[in-house]
């Protein structure tokens, strides 16, 4: 993790538990996109193109269950790869902002440059690279990779 990763609260919804009254599964996957697309429009905000940005991977642990408290959820993210047409974004979900939030969930998600006319990958930017380049940090360590 960068010394200091973007960090985004993002708000539960009661729609977001399940039977067992927890956050389900795929709703982890949401909470990241929110974060995602948060973070993004402000690290990206000058950056603007017709082609766009699709994610081609997704990996999580779960750590700890997360319960509707009535309070967001504070989402930890980098960029922890940058490659020609594809970049990772790495991420920490704490059940709150506080500085005692339990960490819930690892992610990391593959996001690839995409020309939406073409239908085909697309080569990242120069000034797109160098936003995320100072976004970078290592990535998150997942259970599978053995970290």
């Amino acid at each position: 993790m960068p010394d200091t990763p973007t960090v985004v609260t993002v708000d539960l919804r009661w729609s977001d538990l399940d039977a067992l009254r927890h956050v389900n599964n795929v709703q982890f996957l949401r909470l990241l996109e929110e974060a995602r697309i948060k973070a993004f429009h402000d690290w990206l905000g000058p950056v603007r193109r017709s082609n766009g940005l699709l994610v081609a991977h997704a990996e999580i642990d779960y750590l700890d269950q997360l319960h509707f408290r009535g309070q967001a959820v504070a989402v930890h993210l980098w960029v922890s790869r940058v490659a020609g047409a594809s970049f990772d974004t790495s991420y920490e979900l704490y059940d709150s902002p506080e500085p005692e939030a339990r960490l819930c969930a690892r992610a990391l998600t593959t996001q690839v440059a995409f020309d939406m006319t073409d239908q085909k990958p697309v080569r990242i930017p120069d000034d797109l690279r160098e936003i995320l380049n100072s976004r970078s940090g290592a990535p998150v360590p997942m259970k599978r990779r053995g970290a």
